[in-house]
């Protein structure tokens, strides 16, 4: 792919958190692209209690994140960047930001959210300190009105799944974070695949212990579930591929709070492989065919056996294009 001097050259200052791999993803890509990048976790450290002490109440934290940013502050101080580009914004107070952009008044402020906007309230008071601001859920969008609905991508991993595929090992693969309903929802589904005969990879993970403890006592959902059910370390990204390349349908369960596509369903559609989804807006993409992903009712998950049998139908590749990681950069940055 050739990239245009937008992004060639220019000087990025790029703040995401830790996740599964895809902050070094988009930071080799955009190195890739021509850029010089300095990257720096948004959160101070990733441990349980600070990603808690963050979500619950950042003034726990405040002088922990304080001292973080103004450490990275004297490394970038003599270095003007062209870009400052944050993800999931979450520990950066306000503060913070304002004195970035006094630091790096020249550079054009990028946010992009990959959580839904309505779910964080508090990342409200940081929009303003942005020139551009970027969600993947369409709800932000209509509601928000500075606020550009873009959707999210798959790696280049993913996309060379769909030219190495295997004999499905697996008829159905579920590999998720457990949050909301989706531990009642995946038990319901894994008894119908039961009864299709077929072999099934469900790998549920919890961020610890004491949060599945925590659950279990408090929340009713958890009563039946026992500790051997879930993985308390989550999977590394080759692990990940290699079972998904070995299955033959993804199992999707998106959070009730948001509307925009997880990053699965976009992976799914990079590597050709299908997928069953709790999400109804799928439907409202550009690539959506009924062959290929089939949507379910998370109140009465119920999945037919045809569905398994059809063969996966082609996407327009310009399309799937759209969707890779350099698609999603080149919307970001305007190329």
């Amino acid at each position: 792919m050739v990239y245009t001097d937008n992004i060639k050259n220019k000087k990025i200052l790029f703040f995401a958190p830790t996740f599964f791999g895809y902050e070094i993803a988009i930071f080799e890509k955009l190195k890739q692209m021509g850029a010089e990048v300095d990257y720096f976790d948004e959160r101070p450290k990733n441990n349980f209690i600070t990603k808690a002490c963050i979500r619950i109440n950042r003034k726990l934290l405040e002088r922990k994140i304080v001292s973080y940013y103004h450490s990275i502050f004297k490394k970038t101080i003599h270095k003007q960047y062209d870009y400052v580009f944050v993800i999931n914004i979450e520990a950066m107070l306000p503060s913070l930001l304002n004195k970035l952009r006094e630091q790096q008044s020249q550079a054009e402020f990028i946010l992009y959210m990959w959580d839904s906007l309505q779910n964080k309230k508090r990342t409200h008071e940081s929009l303003p300190f942005f020139n551009k601001i970027y969600s993947f859920d369409p709800t932000d969008a209509k509601i928000l009105s500075r606020v550009k609905f873009r959707p999210l991508f798959f790696t280049d991993e993913y996309g060379e799944l769909a030219e190495n595929s295997l004999t499905p090992k697996y008829g159905l693969c579920f590999i998720g974070t457990v949050h909301s309903d989706r531990y009642l929802l995946v038990e319901q589904i894994k008894e119908q695949v039961k009864e299709f005969g077929l072999q099934s990879l469900f790998f549920m993970f919890f961020p610890s212990p004491v949060l599945f403890y925590y659950k279990k006592i408090r929340d009713l959902k958890f009563y039946k579930a026992k500790f051997s059910e879930f993985n308390f370390r989550p999977l590394s990204q080759r692990v990940t591929i290699q079972y998904i390349r070995e299955s033959a349908v993804i199992l999707d369960v998106h959070h009730p709070a948001q509307t925009g596509l997880t990053m699965r369903t976009l992976e799914m559609l990079g590597a050709n492989k299908k997928i069953i989804t709790t999400n109804p807006f799928v439907r409202d993409y550009d690539f959506f065919h009924p062959q290929n992903i089939l949507i379910i009712d998370r109140e009465r998950p119920v999945i037919g056996r045809s569905f398994f049998d059809e063969k996966y139908l082609p996407i327009d590749p310009k399309i799937k294009d759209k969707y890779s990681l350099d698609g999603w950069l080149m919307e970001i940055f305007g190329i």
